[in-house]
């Protein structure tokens, strides 16, 4: 209010003493008559002239914090209250790994590298040990940054591992995430956390970190008649990788005898398969109609002999009742499991494809579709570059001249990329799927996941670093003596140079420091 404002509303007696008033400068602590520190014993007293102490609080030690404690909290036992705390803001510390919140986004969680190769025995997503290849000491910690996307991530699993349905069943209500974001934010780096922190909290994981060499590399195949290339040796590959680190949670889960043997040996629907010879079935019923007169009931009667006859190639032909009995030991403890009879696993048929490489691809799509049955544990299959899955392959044919694809097989076409290609979430009864975007080799103005069935409420994208995001990478490179003689005031400018992404950064400073 100004001081014309004043002088109409408020009466002739308030504006003399108003205008009598003298002008006051604003309040700051030093206005305030504060003691001044103590001269030491035996000093000298100062004199008042003398230029008063300033005390800082970053010159206060810890030793003289601890003086000014009572004399019981000075001995011995007491050491362990006043450890500092190395960089609290850049690390989690290990007790506290197992429960992450937002409060905890840009620290890193310090990983040995026993337990990489114990969590991650599939290899780790994106570029994890290119990374580790610049770290000059092969033993030393190292360290996974905790971003927004996977505190969040992790909050919702957590939530989900346990949930019942009306029924009081385990049962898991959504199809899954997919992490979309440019090239470099970090999507690969939080999969590989998600993925060791599920297999912590007791969850089979199924971890695909690269499908596109299913496409790249080079190996056998053999077309089915569905059109399907089967892809032996890498689906052998893949059992071997997933069977590391979920072997005793594939033996505790029991066989859906009900689904088993639903998949035909080239890893489609059995029933698919049995459509295509219809039509060759209708062509020889038709003829025998007209050369030997039959009427409508003896075709139909013709038909169905003929579907009988037919035959697929199965691993149900080859092991019809998987059975495996466990030996049990001798003694009181036996008694727990006499009684069950013959136990039948999941985990035979893994061991059956492993052992039989003619039908390791139909030992994958018998895997899942068990998987997408059973309630014992919960399920989440993580694939990371899942758009790779999608383009043309490196194998030519002759079927795709004068096609879009021009000659080269489609990804999908292949029987590896075609079982991780679907977005099938919704098909487990305990599990979800976990895939992310990668942008290293093809382009992103092409990208349409609503095609695919994602919805928009499904997609989470990872963004670049914060600043305090990018401070933190940079002092963990730093320590990790990646960097040398990096200067701290060129931070700001490094950032803004490389937007705060996470591959540029490593490019640019990896280079130059």
């Amino acid at each position: 209010m100004t001081l014309r404002a004043l002088r109409v509303t408020l009466p002739w007696t308030f504006r003399r003493r108003f205008a009598a008033l003298p002008f006051r400068r604003p309040w700051s602590p030093r206005h305030l008559d504060l003691p001044r520190p103590l001269p030491k014993v035996g000093a000298e007293v100062e004199d008042k002239d003398e230029e008063e102490q300033v005390v800082r609080i970053s010159e206060i030690t810890p030793n003289q914090v601890r003086e000014l404690l009572p004399p019981v909290l000075r001995g011995p036992g007491v050491q362990d209250l006043f450890a500092e705390v190395k960089r609290p803001h850049l690390w989690l510390q290990h007790d506290d790994q197992d429960f992450l919140g937002l409060q905890d986004v840009g620290r890193f969680v310090k990983l040995t590298r026993e337990d990489l190769l114990e969590q991650l025995p599939e290899g780790g997503c994106g570029e994890l040990f290119r990374d580790l290849t610049l770290i000059p000491s092969r033993t030393r910690d190292v360290g996974l940054m905790v971003r927004k996307v996977t505190a969040e991530l992790i909050e919702q699993l957590a939530e989900l591992q346990e949930h019942t349905d009306s029924r009081n069943r385990k049962c898991i209500p959504k199809a899954g995430f997919l992490l979309d974001g440019h090239k470099g934010t970090g999507k690969s780096q939080v999969l590989n956390l998600l993925a060791m922190w599920a297999r912590k909290n007791g969850w089979l994981v199924v971890l695909e970190p690269c499908p596109g060499r299913y496409s790249r590399e080079i190996a056998e195949i053999k077309r089915s008649n569905n059109g399907v290339y089967i892809q032996s040796e890498f689906a052998q590959q893949f059992l071997e990788a997933m069977s590391l680190a979920n072997r005793l949670m594939l033996e505790e889960i029991p066989l859906d005898r009900r689904s088993y043997g639903s998949r035909s040996i080239d890893g489609e629907d059995l029933k698919v398969t049995r459509r295509l010879y219809e039509p060759l079935i209708q062509k020889t019923v038709d003829t025998e109609v007209e050369a030997e007169g039959l009427g409508g009931v003896e075709e139909l009667k013709r038909i169905a002999s003929y579907r009988r006859q037919v035959r697929i190639p199965s691993m149900v032909d080859v092991m019809p009742d998987p059975q495996n009995v466990p030996t049990l030991p001798v003694g009181p403890s036996s008694s727990v499991r006499d009684g069950l009879g013959p136990k039948t696993e999941v985990w035979e048929i893994v061991e059956f494809g492993l052992e039989n490489p003619e039908y390791a691809v139909q030992a994958v799509a018998e895997t899942f579709v068990q998987l997408q049955r059973q309630r014992t544990h919960p399920v989440l299959v993580v694939v990371d570059a899942w758009n790779e899955c999608f383009p043309v392959s490196e194998y030519v044919s002759i079927r795709y001249d004068n096609t879009r694809f021009n000659g080269y097989i489609p990804a999908y076409h292949l029987s590896m990329p075609r079982a991780l290609h679907r977005w099938d979430g919704h098909r487990f009864q305990r599990g979800l799927k976990l895939c992310a975007t990668s942008w290293q080799r093809s382009n992103r103005r092409d990208y349409r996941p609503e095609l695919l069935g994602v919805q928009a409420h499904q997609i989470r994208t990872v963004r670049n670093f914060t600043q305090q995001e990018f401070a933190n990478y940079v002092m963990y490179l730093r320590l990790m003596k990646v960097l040398h003689n990096f200067p701290a005031e060129d931070l700001e400018y490094f950032y803004m140079l490389t937007q705060g992404n996470g591959f540029q950064a490593r490019k640019v400073l990896s280079t130059l420091y």
